[in-house]
């Protein structure tokens, strides 16, 4: 048809043709093996509606050929219907319905010709189409003549206009030579204003630009959301910040007893709706008993008031005194109901004063599990019942704890000055909200409904996102570093019509999500720098899409994660919310809250995570990288790694010393070996070991102040030098997380914490010796193994696992 055509067009009335035919294209073949005259043209029709109707039609009448395919146009050799003319000489099926093949005599020249198509139900737009049998251009100039007016002269545009002024000069000097005579008058006038307003568009869309293609690089990015998709691609996940979390401590009203299931809220201070108030959501299910509130050291007729520092083990006074409720006690142990007691100070030993406590001496102890964390004793003499409890040597208590003083009259005898507490529940910083997303076209009838978004772009890389109303969603605790990916605390459901209720996941990406509803429930969580977060749902390839109609429902908590930092004893408010076993109850945090931490910053994010990969390791190729993986594993304080040679192959030999202890559990050791093996060397063997320990003899002889008692002074070096603690929580000289592989002792170091006990005049010397040595004593032990760590235990009973003798000289007589 003639006219210029818009090809957009074309193609929208071509999908909507309904019962009408036409050209699409025609292919056009010459065959010089067949037929050196000879063309064969692949005519391909919009739909297939006319094509079996026109074949049956030629085949019925062989000489319509002609008329239903006239071809016109041409040079040199014309085409049309005549003898010698271009000209449809057969035409047969093609390999789709669509198409037919034509076969032309002869070959026409270089100029186009136009093959028509004149039958039944044709559309005029698509009833002709023009080709060439040889396409191409043989001339020196191939472009096509033009007509019409010259183009006009255009003005001289300033492309590296970028802000508001320069994009205003282009415009004022682009009207100054368009319109002859105008100058810029008045900023009130019309052509200003307008030229104002394009300027401030062209500003804002030109920092649209700049911003967007700064969004392409690390080195370059501002938002939060670039540039943890960036690090992503290095296997670098940035730290999102998290919340603050802390153990509390409750008393419940007398005779209560049951389980904790869903959450609780407590805050500090008296006032949940004041602005400084922190609130902290404890979660069940958790075991509590009025039992448990509080427990005394059944001190065996006040023969044992206190406990020392380095002990693992307690006797529980029950107030009742009843073997009823000293298996109570038992069992909840045992059944590992309750797992942590908490030892507190509560009165000053000295004074008998609560406002004279030290709120250092708080420490939480964990108890061993099974039978040997719990038994109940009758006392033979009193008839009372009491439960023997165990925690783990790595909670031995760090200070002395007086349960029954003396104090200066009018006290007299005071009882509880610490405690016992086993009614303990962990709790995180943060208020707990839920919310639901709709459809657009749902209408919201309750304040916690929301809209969510559908993604209107075909490809998108998600379907549907959820914007959170609230500010600062909390993320849970999760190690820094970049190795181990941020995850919230939102709990997602996703409801959908006559099929029911789904539970879908959070995942760092959704790369490893399809769209089946068992790998693929899947969302994720992203957050600004200006924290705000949404949750975006996968696009059906990577991550299954949001079906259609789906209620989101999901809860959370917010909170800014450095404010839940709070101080010892300031969580002291509890809202029962109803729950019959809170009603009444009492509660505090017996430890200050520290670990809530900032989100990590941008600049540290881009300083990072190009060489994070550089840091860790992901296989073990030399000993030192058999150590490291060996500590970062909890429960051990130190490795060492050696070559040895068991006669067929190598064997890597770990040693592993555990922390706060001296023996290496069979748990730990299977911990350290189920670690380890998926990263060793293929052809090296692994064997777990515990430490080589090296007892040593040491004798110290010094001299004391006259104004002290020997006695008194040797007392107190014991105290200094032993495995544990001292009173004041300090660990001792030869306490086992104090001394590593291969580690030396020499005697100046004996010298220097034995002078820093008051009493202590001068030291006059020094030796030690390996136990089962034969030289002489010196002043060191060196040439240590790799595997070795000194030992020294001071215990009579054992003398092999060394000892530390003091000969007091001097002093007070």
């Amino acid at each position: 048809m003639p006219g210029i055509v818009d090809q957009a067009a074309r193609a929208e009335r071509a999908r909507n043709l309904g019962s009408l035919d036409g050209l699409d294209f025609v292919l056009v073949t010459l065959q010089p093996s067949v037929s050196p005259t000879q063309a064969l043209l692949e005519l391909h029709f919009v739909n297939d509606n006319e094509v079996a109707a026109i074949l049956a039609d030629i085949t019925a009448t062989p000489s319509h050929m002609r008329t239903i395919f006239p071809i016109s146009g041409g040079h040199r050799v014309r085409a049309g219907s005549a003898a010698g003319q271009v000209q449809v000489t057969s035409v047969s099926a093609g390999v789709d319905a669509n198409v037919l093949l034509l076969t032309v005599v002869p070959i026409g020249d270089y100029s186009t010709y136009t093959l028509e198509v004149d039958f039944a139900n044709i559309d005029p737009v698509f009833a002709d189409l023009p080709f060439k049998f040889r396409p191409g251009c043989f001339t020196n100039d191939c472009c096509p003549a033009r007509s019409g007016p010259a183009a006009l002269t255009q003005p001289v545009i300033d492309y590296l206009a970028k802000d508001y002024d320069s994009f205003r000069h282009t415009l004022i000097t682009a009207m100054g030579q368009r319109v002859p005579g105008w100058q810029p008058t008045s900023e009130a006038d019309l052509d200003e204003v307008l030229i104002d307003l394009f300027s401030a568009s062209a500003d804002e869309l030109s920092d649209f630009q700049d911003r967007v293609m700064n969004e392409a690089y690390l080195a370059t990015a501002r938002t939060r959301v670039s540039i943890a998709r960036h690090a992503r691609l290095m296997d670098y996940h940035i730290h999102q910040g998290n919340q603050a979390s802390t153990w509390l401590a409750l008393e419940l009203a007398p005779a209560t007893a049951g389980v904790l299931t869903g959450t609780f809220d407590a805050w500090t201070g008296p006032d949940p709706t004041f602005p400084t108030a922190q609130h902290f959501l404890a979660r069940g299910p958790q075991a509590v008993d009025a039992l448990l509130n509080r427990f005394g050291l059944y001190t065996w007729s006040d023969t044992t008031p206190a406990l020392a520092a380095g002990s693992t083990s307690a006797d529980l006074r029950i107030d009742s005194g009843t073997a009823f409720d000293a298996n109570a006690v038992r069992e909840y142990i045992r059944q590992q109901k309750v797992t942590h007691l908490l030892i507190e100070e509560w009165l000053n030993p000295a004074t008998g004063r609560e406002e004279d406590r030290d709120p250092r001496k708080r420490q939480l102890l964990e108890l061993l599990p099974g039978d040997a964390g719990a038994a109940t004793v009758q006392d033979p003499l009193t008839g009372d019942w009491l439960v023997r409890v165990q925690w783990r040597e790595q909670d031995a208590l760090r200070f002395n704890y007086c349960f029954v003083v003396n104090c200066p009259p009018p006290l007299g005898m005071v009882e509880d000055v610490s405690l016992f507490h086993a009614n303990l529940v962990q709790a995180t910083h943060g208020v707990l909200r839920a919310i639901e997303f709709l459809e657009a076209d749902v209408p919201l009838v309750a304040a916690s409904q929301y809209h969510l978004t559908r993604s209107a772009r075909p490809g998108a890389p998600f379907s549907a996102s959820c914007r959170l109303p609230d500010a600062l969603l909390a993320y849970t605790d999760t190690p820094t570093g970049g190795e181990v990916p941020p995850r919230s605390t939102i709990a997602l459901t996703v409801t959908l019509p006559a099929v029911g209720t789904e539970v879908w996941n959070e995942e760092i990406d959704l790369i490893h999500s399809d769209n089946g509803s068992d790998t693929g429930n899947d969302f994720i969580v992203e957050t600004t720098e200006r924290v705000r977060s949404t949750i975006r749902f996968g696009n059906g390839v990577n991550g299954r899409a949001l079906p259609s109609g789906a209620i989101v429902q999901c809860t959370y908590q917010t909170g800014a994660p450095l404010d839940g930092n709070v101080g010892v004893d300031s969580i002291v408010s509890l809202a029962d919310g109803g729950n019959p076993l809170l009603v009444g109850a009492t509660v505090w945090n017996p430890f200050d809250v520290t670990n809530g931490r900032a989100p990590e910053l941008i600049a540290d994010v881009i300083r990072r995570a190009p060489e994070a990969y550089r840091a860790v390791q992901l296989r073990a190729v030399t000993l030192g990288d058999y150590v490291e993986r060996a500590e970062e594993i909890p429960g051990v304080s130190r490795a060492a790694a050696d070559y040895e040679w068991t006669g067929s192959w190598r064997t890597v030999r770990v040693t592993i010393d555990p922390q706060g202890t001296t023996v290496l559990s069979d748990t730990l050791r299977q911990l350290v070996a189920d670690a380890l093996e998926t990263v060793h060397l293929i052809g090296e063997d692994l064997e777990i070991r515990p430490p080589e320990f090296v007892p040593v003899v040491v004798t110290v002889v010094l001299c004391a102040n006259e104004d002290y008692w020997p006695a008194d002074v040797k007392a107190v070096l014991v105290q200094e030098f032993s495995t544990g603690y001292t009173p004041d929580g300090r660990p001792g000289f030869f306490n086992p997380d104090e001394w590593t592989f291969g580690q030396e002792l020499h005697a100046s170091e004996i010298i220097g914490r034995a002078q820093r006990v008051t009493g202590v005049e001068h030291i006059i010397s020094v030796s030690m010796r390996r136990w089962d040595g034969s030289a002489p004593p010196s002043s060191s032990i060196v040439a240590l193994r790799p595997n070795e760590i000194i030992l020294v235990e001071n215990d009579p009973d054992e003398m092999e696992l060394g000892s530390i003798d003091f000969e007091v000289r001097g002093g007070r007589q």
